[in-house]
Order: C-alpha cells, then structure tokens, then sequence
C-alpha cells in the first residue's frame, strides 16, 4: 500500500505540473478535460493493481469505465457542435 500511495503522489504530481506549465496540457485542462480525467483514472487504475487482486480491479474498472461512457459521450457531442458551429462561420465568411 505503501508504494501505491507514492506512486499515486508521483504520478498526480507529474500530472498537475504537465497540466499546469505546458501549453497542450494548459489546452487539455481547458478544452479536453475528460481526457486528461481518463488519462488520471487510467494511470492510477494501474497504480491501484498493486494492492487489489484482479477480480477487484476488475470491478473497479467496469464501475468507472460504465459510468464514464455518458460523460464521455456528452463531451464529443458538445465538442462536435463547437466544431460543426466553427465551420459555418468560416463557410459564411468565405461566401
């Protein structure tokens, strides 16, 4: 437990300084923050193997992977109607 849990430091640690001193992770954090969520959750799934038997880590990754598909579904459809909205004001410029 006690490497899982300075792992877990570490990695949220990396996560944060990329998010917060990169432009792409300043622009995953802004725009695409799902991805830096899934991203989070995958890295610290792996993390939390070495203190759950694989049944048990299983279980987990069904619960978060079942209750995300909505979350992840709202955002690409937001996203695709920012895009779609973006290319008929450039269409409309261009006429």
């Amino acid at each position: 437990m006690r490497l899982a849990s300075i792992l877990a430091l570490f990695w949220g640690s990396v996560l944060a300084l990329f998010l917060q001193k990169t432009r792409l992770g300043a622009f995953l954090a802004d725009k695409r923050t799902w991805v830096t969520v899934v991203a989070g959750v995958g890295i610290d799934l792996l993390i939390a193997r070495r203190v759950l038997s694989w049944k048990q880590l299983g279980q987990v990754i069904a619960v978060f992977a079942v209750s995300s598909m909505p979350i992840i579904t709202r955002s690409l459809l937001n996203e695709h109607g920012e895009v779609k909205e973006l290319i008929n004001v450039i269409k409309d410029q261009a006429a």
